[in-house]
């Protein structure tokens, strides 16, 4: 059975991901493509997803005898649907959504044998087929947008972020047992930043003063990622300032780094805390409150709630940090039933005047 494995990379120590197949041996061609993802410097989570997409991708051409180069969009096809209907843990399937994810992961990997010089049918049909979105092999001189692409793709429903309503956001902040939980919630519901961008957080990023957050992409001990290329500043509320007052007075030690949030109890303590224990933190907030909770919802929340107040969407796209304004535009315009009832009234009164 094919199968995604954990690994350190020996030059770096960095930690990554490869694909392993039935008898434990790494898929060559797929583990370099993941080694030079890794290079180029995405994320161990980028990483961890590609390589369980090409893991299902490479699980299908194993079952079906198919050989990677030789395979045919029809083939594809069939792939689409039998990784449909392949039954994952837990009994579920993969939605539509998530089968473009893993069809942009194979038309990547295939665009880099591609640049390698190696022929496949894929690249072939794609090359001379009517419409075809293949660009010469220094058309990025000249061009910035990326040239990666899915291969196929199946029509997905567009599906709303899910969004906490202001009562869901008390309850949850209710049901933190400690003031560095309930800060990071905090947090996270007033400033939209990213889970890896609150870990990452620094005491010098935080000026109390003013209510400013740094948000500055660096290199983290425990593995927490900005994502964003470029630092930002947020703003948060003084009752937020206060509750990180109090952390520090109440529960923050003294710890030989200056991260803001740090593993006090059980485990490594004094070290900065790990995606692991926000994980597991929010596991148990969603069996004390039965709401179903990710540190992701809050940023959606976040976002839903400024557009609702009237934001530009330009302004929402710096807070959140998107490099591209269609990123905001693309996953956030699309309010509820209820948002666009409210603007159609205020509307109305508006014209009547």
């Amino acid at each position: 059975m094919v199968r995604v494995q954990k690994i350190r990379v020996p030059d770096t120590g960095h930690l990554s991901w490869i694909v392993v197949d039935g008898e434990h041996l790494p898929v060559t061609v797929l583990n370099e493509y993941l080694l030079y993802l890794h290079r180029l410097g995405r994320s161990p989570n980028t990483v961890r997803a590609y390589a369980h997409h090409l893991q299902a991708f490479w699980e299908f051409l194993v079952e079906h005898g198919h050989d990677w180069r030789r395979l045919k969009l029809t083939q594809l096809a069939e792939f689409v649907s039998w990784v449909r209907h392949a039954t994952r843990a837990g009994g579920d399937h993969r939605s539509d959504a998530t089968i473009n994810l893993i069809l942009a992961a194979i038309g990547s990997f295939y665009e880099y044998q591609d640049r390698l010089g190696v022929e496949t049918a894929i690249n072939r049909s794609r090359r001379y087929g009517a419409k075809s979105p293949y660009k010469p092999f220094l058309h990025h001189i000249s061009r910035t947008q990326s040239l990666r692409h899915a291969v196929i793709r199946v029509r997905a429903i567009k599906r709303l972020p899910r969004v906490f309503s202001p009562a869901e956001v008390q309850s949850l902040l209710d049901a933190c047992t400690r003031l560095r939980d309930r800060l990071l919630l905090c947090l996270l519901q007033e400033s939209g930043m990213r889970i890896g961008q609150a870990l990452g957080l620094r005491h010098a990023d935080i000026r109390s003063y003013d209510g400013a957050i740094d948000i500055v992409p660096r290199a983290n001990s425990n593995g927490a990622l900005a994502k964003s290329r470029s630092p930002y500043v947020v703003h948060v509320s003084k009752p937020a300032m206060a509750l990180y007052a109090n952390y520090l007075v109440h529960e923050y030690r003294e710890a030989s780094h200056d991260y803001v949030f740090v593993n006090w109890w059980g485990g490594q303590v004094g070290s900065p805390m790990r995606y692991a224990t926000v994980i597991d933190l929010f596991r148990q907030l969603s069996k004390r409150t039965g709401l179903k909770a990710t540190p992701h919802m809050f940023r959606h929340t976040h976002a839903t709630d400024l557009l609702r107040a009237g934001w530009d969407a330009a302004y929402v796209q710096r807070r959140l940090g998107h490099a591209h304004i269609q990123t905001t535009v693309g996953t956030y315009a699309h309010l509820q039933p209820e948002d666009m009832g409210d603007m159609f009234e205020r509307y109305q009164k508006e014209r009547g005047r």
